[in-house]
C-alpha cells in the first residue's frame, strides 16, 4: 500500500459521480470521448461506459484518463463538480485560477509540468520561457500561453526583480 495520500490504494472503488465528473472535466477541457480515448490508449467505448456509470475504472486506467487531461487524481476527486457544473451552464464562465509572480533578479524556477493550459503577461521585466522547443524572451505587456502537459520553466536574467500574471481553470500550484 502506498504512503502517498493522492494516489489510492488498490482497492480504491470509483464514487458513482466518477464518471460524471470524468465528462465534466473532459468537456471543460475542451477534449471529445474520441481524444481523451487516444491520449490515453483507450477505446472510445471504455471512455464512454466510465461516463455513463456502467463501469467503475480500476485506480491505474483513471490514472491514465486523468494523465492524458491532464489533472492528477488528488485534483478530480477534490474538485466540486456542483459548483463547476452550476459555473458553466448559462453564461457564466468556470473560475480562473490566477496569481502574480515575482522572480528575483538572476534566478529561475524549477522545470514544471504545465498541469493544465496556462496563460500570463508580463507586469514588469523579462521574461524568459523554456520550453523543450527553446526559449522566447518577453518583455512587459507581453502575452505567453503554455499549452497542457508541457515542460517548462521561468527565468529572469536581467538585474531587477520580475513580475508576471498568471492564470488557469485549474488550481496552480507554482
Amino acid at each position: 500500500m502506498s504512503t502517498d495520500r493522492s494516489i489510492p490504494s488498490d482497492d480504491f472503488q470509483a464514487s458513482p459521480d466518477t464518471g460524471v465528473r470524468l465528462k465534466l472535466l473532459r468537456e471543460l477541457a475542451g477534449i471529445s470521448q474520441r481524444e481523451l480515448a487516444k491520449r490515453a490508449g483507450m477505446t472510445n467505448s471504455s471512455i464512454s461506459t466510465i461516463e455513463q456509470g456502467q463501469v467503475s475504472p480500476s485506480v491505474q486506467s483513471l490514472a491514465r484518463i486523468l494523465s492524458a487531461i491532464p489533472i492528477t487524481l488528488s485534483d478530480f476527486f477534490s474538485f466540486s463538480h456542483e459548483s463547476i457544473a452550476s459555473e458553466t451552464s448559462g453564461t457564466q464562465m468556470p473560475r480562473v485560477k490566477q496569481q502574480t509572480l515575482v522572480l528575483p533578479a538572476q534566478s529561475s524556477s524549477a522545470f514544471l509540468v504545465a498541469p493544465a493550459e496556462l496563460s500570463g503577461v508580463v507586469l514588469n521585466g523579462s521574461l524568459m520561457l523554456i520550453l523543450p522547443q527553446g526559449k522566447q524572451t518577453l518583455m512587459q505587456g507581453q502575452s505567453f500561453c503554455i499549452p497542457a502537459g508541457q515542460l517548462f520553466r521561468f527565468s529572469n536574467l536581467t538585474p531587477e526583480e520580475l513580475r508576471f500574471y498568471i492564470c488557469s481553470f485549474f488550481e496552480l500550484s507554482i
